[in-house]
């Protein structure tokens, strides 16, 4: 028999016969330290032999619309059903549901049916968040339809798999969804790699800015977890937590693993919060230390002891000096071999004479501060990862100058979590304070 009759046969039959099973996966609040909720992630169970079929394999039976409704509504009746019998009565567990978002491109948008079997069911709308894949999506409209009318009913609305190859990030903007859960290709190794971090913590900004409450998917060992803790993740979920069960079985066991988790992340967060204290020190006791020494020069001797200094510093990146109206009065003296020469097209040192008045930290010291020291960025000079210390100082002619050390901020070790200490290349000591 063909594949495809097959597969349209192991369909029927398990709609037929209702067989399908739920199993639930966590949704850990991160500050809490609790389960806050449950996905629902529906198999079907092939009736001839009893096997597990994946949701993914599952949906793919359905080769026509009216079978992929049928299918959908059925794990969405058994999910709610199964959840009802697990939360209890009052239980304040949130159910997470997946809707097949195919669908709306495919004329199915107003029935009503989530809300007539909440009705039904006797489950409260607003503990039940509906998860969207919006990129499955073509036709906005029908989605933004879809969204508004359900959040109306009282349903909470998740993006699902933001920071995926095909998300579209000007659709929170039209959806202005409660939830965004940032897919697991960004949280996988997120320990390890500081682009995936920043673009987490782009998302998360975003997130938060706009009264989103942010899962992280995906999450599968220790490290992961604290380090999406560290970022400033709301909730997580994944492997490291609890795998996709029936009656969700490890739930005790669940809740000793965040526990902890919270355990180690306070430890680690107060070592990782003293050590960028005890960096910043140093970085700011360099970079007045430079200062003073410029006090004592004019302007045509800045480059030239800015060289020395920087030769002298082995964790220096560059050093200019502005005046008070933001003009560089030196020119940018940096390593050449520390400049990334592949992008010299982009980044590059600017020279004497650059306004520099609409950056941040000129900005900041003309508005009353005494010294800025910056976060982590990638500096323009040097296409690199760096920290600046901005300080003001007087020249031997009485003028304002502002000078602008960057250090070099290197990211995380591969594969370590262990407390960033401060690096012996940088300590007190061979800074000459």
């Amino acid at each position: 028999m063909p594949a495809g009759v097959l597969h349209r046969d192991l369909l029927a039959r398990i709609l037929e016969r209702e067989s399908v099973v739920t199993h639930f996966q966590p949704l850990v609040a991160a500050r809490s330290q609790d389960v806050m909720g449950l996905e629902a992630l529906c198999r079907g169970i092939d009736p001839s032999d009893g096997r597990l079929v994946p949701p993914k394999e599952l949906f793919s039976l359905a080769a026509d619309d009216q079978r992929l409704v049928d299918l959908d509504r059925l794990c969405r009746r058994r999910a709610m059903e199964d959840f009802r019998r697990l939360n209890g009565p009052g239980g304040c567990l949130l159910l997470s549901l997946n809707f097949e978002a195919g669908l709306l491109d495919r004329g199915v948008v107003g029935s009503g049916h989530i809300k007539k079997l909440s009705h039904e069911l006797g489950l409260d709308p607003a503990r039940i968040i509906i998860e969207i894949v919006e990129s499955k999506v073509r036709d906005i409209g029908a989605l933004e339809t879809f969204v508004n009318s359900h959040k109306e009913y009282g349903f909470l609305v998740a993006l699902d798999d933001l920071g995926s190859g095909h998300s579209n990030l000007e659709r929170v903007a039209v959806l202005h969804p409660d939830v965004i859960k940032i897919d697991r290709a960004l949280i996988t190794g997120l320990d390890r790699h500081y682009h995936q971090q920043e673009v987490t913590r782009a998302l998360l900004g975003l997130s938060h800015k706009i009264g989103a409450l942010v899962v992280a998917e995906g999450v599968e060992s220790e490290a992961e977890a604290l380090a999406a803790l560290e970022l400033g993740v709301d909730v997580m979920q994944g492997y490291f937590f609890g795998r996709p069960a029936p009656e969700f079985e490890g739930l005790a066991d669940c809740r000793r693993r965040i526990r902890r988790t919270a355990r180690r992340f306070k430890g680690y967060a107060l070592a990782n919060i003293a050590a960028k204290q005890t960096k910043r020190g140093i970085f700011e006791a360099v970079a007045e230390g430079i200062a003073r020494e410029l006090a004592r020069l004019g302007t045509d001797e800045l480059d030239r002891h800015l060289d020395e200094q920087l030769s002298e510093h082995p964790y220096l990146e560059c050093l200019y000096v502005l005046d008070d109206n933001g003009a560089q009065v030196s020119g940018t003296v940096c390593d050449p071999e520390r400049l990334d020469s592949k992008r010299q097209a982009i980044f590059w040192p600017a020279a004497k004479g650059a306004d520099q008045s609409l950056k941040r930290y000129y900005l900041l010291l003309k508005a009353g501060l005494e010294r800025y020291v910056s976060e982590p960025y990638i500096s323009l000079a040097s296409g690199r990862l760096c920290l600046t210390v901005s300080c003001w100082f007087v020249d031997r002619g009485h003028r304002r100058r502002i000078l602008c050390a960057d250090f070099i901020a290197e990211p995380p070790a591969e594969g370590s979590l262990r407390p960033r200490e401060p690096d012996p290349a940088c300590s007190a000591a061979r800074f000459g304070v």
